[in-house]
């Protein structure tokens, strides 16, 4: 649950120094990075009646408005993370920040619309504009969702006769041989999962996701779409140019995807 602190040590400090600005930028470009994409494309289908203004205007005006609207969406979200504490909720979270972001975004519109372009700053226009706003308020935040997933969590509990029998459901799954055995890792392959665990490793008929939520009880988290891993079965933590993976025991390298980093660095994995 480390990385190595010799291979550290061995790294000149400037390299260390440019690791830890790149990690600490990459969500900043991404972030800006999705906005600067979203304008570039509507710029191009020329939205919301826009087909008049010069392509270089239309692309600033679009550009102007996406990040204008993405730095009230990371403020809102800052928000949320310090009062509404609900991030094992993601579709919840995702509807409260929407919410909490379409008057905002909308008002900014309104009122650039009136500075670039004389428009009514009446009510009934603020109104108007929430329909061509709403929707790309919906596609952006459906972007960062995507690069940006909470990862499933199991949970361990005190040790208890009723908690004793949790994940008692998936180790009936498994061959005789597995079901005593600690569970390392679960790795789905197409409609299989692989279990891997300190009996050897087994196949079984089951969905990634069902087999997480049937794992309560035993404390780890989902590191790629098609990858769980148990936290006390980590080792060691390889990065390797941005690249994150898990050495798990029992030989098992568990792969760990940008959209997860930060909710597990968050969780104290990383």
């Amino acid at each position: 649950m480390r990385q190595s602190a010799r291979e550290i040590r061995e790294l000149p400090s400037s390299v260390v120094r440019a690791s830890r600005i790149t990690e600490a930028l990459m969500p900043w470009a991404k972030t800006y990075g999705i906005a600067i994409g979203m304008a570039l494309f509507l710029t191009a289908i020329a939205a919301s009646g826009t087909q008049a203004l010069p392509l270089h205007v239309r692309f600033l005006y679009w550009t102007g408005f996406m990040i204008g609207g993405s730095l009230i969406a990371q403020g809102v979200s800052l928000i949320m993370d310090r009062v509404i504490r609900i991030h094992n909720r993601p579709n919840v979270r995702i509807l409260i920040h929407l919410g909490l972001i379409i008057v905002p975004i909308t008002t900014m519109v309104w009122l650039g619309n009136h500075l670039m372009a004389g428009s009514s700053l009446t009510l009934r226009h603020l109104l108007f504009l929430i329909g061509p706003v709403a929707p790309i308020c919906v596609a952006m935040t459906g972007l960062h969702y995507m690069l940006n997933r909470t990862p499933m969590q199991s949970h361990a509990h005190a040790v208890s006769d009723e908690m004793a029998s949790d994940a008692g459901v998936f180790r009936q799954r498994l061959p005789f041989k597995f079901r005593h055995a600690d569970i390392y890792a679960l790795s789905a392959e197409d409609h299989y999962l692989r279990v891997h665990t300190s009996a050897g490793q087994t196949l079984i008929l089951m969905r990634l996701y069902d087999a997480i939520r049937e794992l309560d009880g035993i404390e780890g988290s989902q590191t790629h779409r098609s990858w769980w891993v148990a936290k006390d079965a980590i080792d060691d933590v390889i990065k390797d140019n941005g690249r994150v993976t898990f050495r798990l025991k029992g030989e098992v390298s568990a792969p760990v995807s940008r959209s997860f980093q930060k909710a597990l660095k968050a969780d104290g994995w990383l």
